[in-house]
């Protein structure tokens, strides 16, 4: 499914909409794809604001790899610094399975759990995006 937005808050709202749809759905991954300045950090805003999480607090990591919100089970995790960590020592399972992960550069991983949204951001100009999600 493609799914077009056209500003920076078209984009915050349809996170919402996600965060809204998988908070019963079963999956508790998403796992996303971009390059740079795709939006990912924009979409885990309106992903995050689902669970009550206020948008201030999402932030593009520059050391932390993830960041936890436990009184809703959330977590933030961003692999972009990640280029020489061993998945093993990360230990990304132990967040899986506990609660609902959105995980920016995804694609620096090697396995993800079975139900699993993923959703690649594609960059049109500065303010159109074509994300593209698969189950």
């Amino acid at each position: 499914m493609k799914v077009f937005t056209y500003s920076e808050q078209e984009t915050k709202t349809f996170g919402k909409m996600i965060g809204t749809y998988i908070k019963n759905s079963g999956i508790n991954v998403i796992a996303l794809y971009g390059e740079m300045g795709a939006g990912k950090t924009v979409l885990t805003k309106g992903i995050a604001s689902a669970f009550g999480i206020e948008e201030k607090d999402i932030a593009s990591s520059s050391f932390v790899i993830a960041s936890q919100y436990p009184e809703v089970d959330f977590y933030h995790i961003d692999l972009y610094r990640v280029d020489n960590i061993k998945e093993e020592e990360l230990d990304l399972w132990e967040y899986f399975e506990h609660g609902t992960c959105v995980v920016e550069w995804a694609e620096r991983l090697n396995d993800l759990p079975e139900k699993t949204l993923k959703i690649t951001i594609n960059l049109v100009d500065e303010k159109i995006r074509v994300l593209e999600m698969e189950l």
